[in-house]
């Protein structure tokens, strides 16, 4: 585990435990849980799914045309904090 093998892909490459511990066991099983769980759920998420697909929809020329001021960043926030704010012109 400490020396890795193949190329690197990232600096998170870099991050590598030097053991397993009790710890990572517990996060291990942690993640499978919430797996299966997220499994479980499938049927009745795919059922809401069909129906919300199914159901009324709305064209985009029914949503109101937003006005300059809607379209600007709010005050005081950076857009560099929300890169994509600028994208709308």
């Amino acid at each position: 585990m400490k020396k890795g093998a193949g190329r690197r892909s990232s600096p998170l490459d870099d991050i590598r435990p030097d053991r397993w511990t009790p710890q990572l066991t517990q996060e291990l099983l942690e993640l499978l849980w919430v797996l299966e769980a997220t499994l479980g759920l499938h049927p009745a998420l795919s059922d809401l799914l069909t129906r919300i697909v199914a159901g009324p929809v709305f064209a985009a020329d029914d949503l109101p045309v937003p006005q300059e001021a809607e379209r600007r960043a709010p005050a005081g926030e950076d857009e560099d904090e929300h890169p994509t704010l600028g994208l709308i012109e």
